[in-house]
């Protein structure tokens, strides 16, 4: 994967609202699209967005939607929504033509009682339908680690896929409240598997989004290891709300 500018999170109706600033500020938008969100997009919006990105030369991802959904439920009904759900994200991105798609893979340590190869079971009846979408639509299927303490849910995943379609997002914000691993060993074990990394800061406390240098996480560290690794991922910051933009874009300089 190549390296290139960063991208910015945008909810999809901020980023129809700003589109001309976005442009204009050169950003490159990572556009987050949520279940009720997807409902009410329009082909035309979508194209417009689309169109906007090519004519200036910006990149774009996509992260699909997330919250109450379950791409490994243990209940059948709850997995089907979740199907249901991804499905109306890759309609859009059909328009959109995102350079990855983030989407959440579902993994608890509650919910499936530890069982690793429970989880990968039903994850990869889901993600299997969609890796063949994303391979038609040239993109890359990224799956965020959300409370995963270990890297082990994800290194499963990756090795039963065994695509190029199907990559890791790595999310510091994550790592730093809820892994009770090393940074170390998630870069050794899932580095050759990562293709966006989501950048932002915490105290360990909750998961903050603050901008980089404003909470506990090394990211020296993190980004030494990626790229002893020849790991080149999509990096995208996080920032919640535009007073934040200003200071991770400014923190994320120092490194990148």
């Amino acid at each position: 994967m190549k390296n290139s500018a960063v991208q910015v999170h945008i909810p999809y109706p901020l980023l129809l609202e700003k589109l001309d600033y976005v442009v204009k500020r050169r950003l490159n938008p990572e556009v987050y699209l949520d279940g009720a969100q997807l409902d009410k997009a329009s082909r035309h919006d979508l194209k417009a967005i689309h169109d906007a990105m090519v004519f200036h030369n910006l990149t774009l991802t996509m992260h699909g939607p997330y919250e109450g959904l379950s791409p490994a439920g243990m209940n059948e009904a709850e997995r089907l929504r979740a199907v249901d759900r991804i499905r109306l994200a890759f309609e859009a991105a059909s328009i959109l033509r995102p350079r990855t798609i983030v989407l959440h893979g579902g993994w608890s340590e509650k919910k499936h009682k530890g069982d690793v190869e429970a989880w990968l079971a039903l994850a990869m009846k889901t993600f299997s339908v969609f890796i063949e979408k994303a391979e038609r639509l040239g993109t890359i299927i990224c799956v965020e680690n959300i409370h995963d303490r270990t890297p082990d849910a994800l290194m499963a995943l990756m090795i039963a896929a065994n695509s190029p379609h199907l990559r890791v997002c790595i999310d510091t914000g994550h790592l730093n409240v809820f892994s009770k691993t090393t940074v170390e060993a998630w870069i050794d074990g899932l580095g050759r598997y990562i293709g966006e990394a989501h950048l932002h800061d915490n105290d360990g406390s909750s998961d903050q989004h603050l901008p980089i240098g404003e909470g506990s996480f090394d990211f020296a560290v993190f980004l030494g290891l990626l790229k002893k690794q020849s790991v080149r991922p999509v990096y995208t910051i996080e920032p919640h709300g535009e007073d934040m933009l200003e200071k991770s874009i400014t923190a994320i300089r120092r490194f990148l």
